[in-house]
C-alpha cells in the first residue's frame, strides 16, 4: 500500500510571558477556583477524599500539597500561555483553520483524533466530540491521553493501520492541543515547564503523485521510567530503546544516518538529544522554544510545521520526528518530504521565538 500524506499542518503558539508572571496568574487562579472543577472534585471526594486528606495531613501539615519545596525552572523561563480561550477553543482554532484551507469538493474528513495531556477548564466538555460537531460531517472521534508527547506518534500509528483497515476512510484529522491551568501545574520537576499551544495536521490516502509529507514509518511504545528528572549527565531510562526503536525504522527501509536530511525532537532531556544527536551524526533542527519549555502533545506537530516553513519544499528529503512522553512513552516517525503539501503550510499565530 502506498504511504499516507500529511497533506496539511497548521500550529498555534500563544505569546511566550516570564515564568514568574505565570506563577502570579496561577496563584490568583488558585485563590479564586473554578466552579467545574470544584463540582467536579466534590463528586469523588466522598469514596476518594479520604486519602488526598492523609496524604496532606502526613506531608504538609494539612495545606494544599502545591509545589511544596520543589525547585521549579528558571523564573526567566519564556513559557507560551494562552490567555483567550480553553483546551477545546484551542483545539477548534487549528481544526478550523485547516479545514478552512481546503477546497470545496475535499473529501469529508472521516476520523478525528484528539491528542491532549491537560484537562479543558469546563470537565463536561468533550472536546474531541466538540471537534467532530466543528468540522460539520459525520465521523468518528476519538481521543489519545496520557502519553503526553508520544500522543502524536500514536495518533499517526493508528491512522496507518486504519487507512489499511478500513478502506472506505480516506481522510484523519489530527489535532493536538494543550492549555494548563489550577487545580494541574505546568512545572514538571525541576527541569521542565510546559507551555500552551496547539497543532493539527490531515492524513490522506493519496495517490502517489500527490505533494505533501509521506507517512513512510511510525512507531510508539511505553518504557518504565522515573517520573522525576534526573541528574544532568546521567542516561534517561528511555536513552537506549529510543536508539533502538530509530535504528530498526531505518533498518526497516535500508537507510542510514547519511539518509537523513532533518532531526526534530524534543526539549527537556538534553541527554536524550545528545544521544539522539551522536547517532545520527547531526544536531537536533528543530530547535525554536527554550529547552525548558515543553508543549506537550502539540511539541511534533508545532515543530514539524516550524521545518516545513523554512525547507526548501521543492526538494525530496528525509526528516526524523523523535519525542517521549513523562510518563515513559518515546515515539518516533520517518517521514519523506515530496514537495510542498497539497494544501498550506498555515501558522497562525505564535511568540517571536517560537517563529520558524
Amino acid at each position: 500500500m502506498k504511504p499516507p500524506v500529511i497533506t496539511a499542518v497548521t500550529a498555534w503558539v500563544p505569546e511566550a510571558i516570564p515564568l514568574s508572571r505565570w506563577t502570579a496568574i496561577e496563584s490568583a487562579l488558585r485563590a479564586t477556583g473554578h466552579p467545574g472543577w470544584d463540582a467536579w472534585m466534590r463528586s469523588w471526594h466522598p469514596d476518594y477524599g479520604h486519602w488526598l486528606e492523609a496524604g496532606a495531613g502526613e506531608e504538609t501539615g494539612g495545606s494544599r500539597p502545591v509545589h511544596s519545596g520543589v525547585p521549579t525552572p528558571d523564573v526567566t523561563c519564556m513559557v507560551p500561555v494562552e490567555t483567550g480561550t480553553d483546551l477545546s477553543g484551542l483545539a477548534v482554532k487549528v481544526a478550523n483553520a485547516l479545514c478552512a484551507a481546503r477546497p470545496p469538493d475535499a473529501r469529508p474528513v472521516d476520523v478525528i483524533v484528539f491528542c491532549h495531556s491537560s484537562l479543558d477548564e469546563h470537565v463536561s466538555t468533550t472536546v474531541a466530540g466538540r471537534l467532530c460537531a466543528e468540522v460539520g460531517t459525520p465521523c468518528f472521534p476519538f481521543s489519545v491521553s496520557q502519553q503526553h508527547g508520544v500522543s502524536p506518534f500514536t495518533a499517526l500509528r493508528l491512522a496507518a493501520d486504519l487507512l489499511v483497515a478500513e478502506p472506505h476512510i480516506h481522510t484523519i484529522l489530527i489535532v493536538a492541543a494543550e492549555k494548563w491551568c489550577p487545580p494541574f501545574s505546568r512545572m514538571c520537576g525541576t527541569c521542565m515547564v510546559h507551555g500552551d499551544a496547539a497543532g493539527a495536521m490531515l492524513v490522506e490516502r493519496t495517490d502517489p503523485g500527490t505533494g505533501g509529507v509521506h507517512l513512510l514509518d511510525v512507531a510508539a511504545r511505553h518504557v518504565p521510567v522515573d517520573m522525576v528528572c534526573g541528574d544532568a549527565g546521567v542516561a534517561d531510562a528511555r536513552t537506549f530503546p529510543l536508539l533502538s526503536m530509530i535504528d530498526s525504522l531505518l533498518a526497516r527501509h535500508g537507510l542510514h544516518d547519511e539518509n537523513v536530511n532533518d532531526v526534530v525532537g524534543h526539549p527537556g532531556i538534553p541527554s536524550l538529544t545528545a544521544a539522539v544527536s551522536d547517532l545520527l551524526g547531526r544536531p537536533d533542527t528543530g530547535v525554536q522554544h527554550e529547552d525548558c519549555v515543553h508543549l506537550g502533545a502539540a511539541e511534533s506537530i508545532v515543530r514539524l510545521a516550524q521545518i516545513l516553513n523554512r525547507a526548501a519544499c521543492g526538494r525530496r528529503h528525509r526528516a526524523l520526528l523523535w519525542g517521549y512522553g513523562t510518563g515513559g512513552f518515546i515515539g518516533t516517525a520517518l517521514l519523506g518530504m515530496h514537495g510542498a503539501p497539497s494544501l498550506p503550510i498555515s501558522k497562525t499565530r505564535s511568540s517571536p521565538s517560537h517563529d520558524p
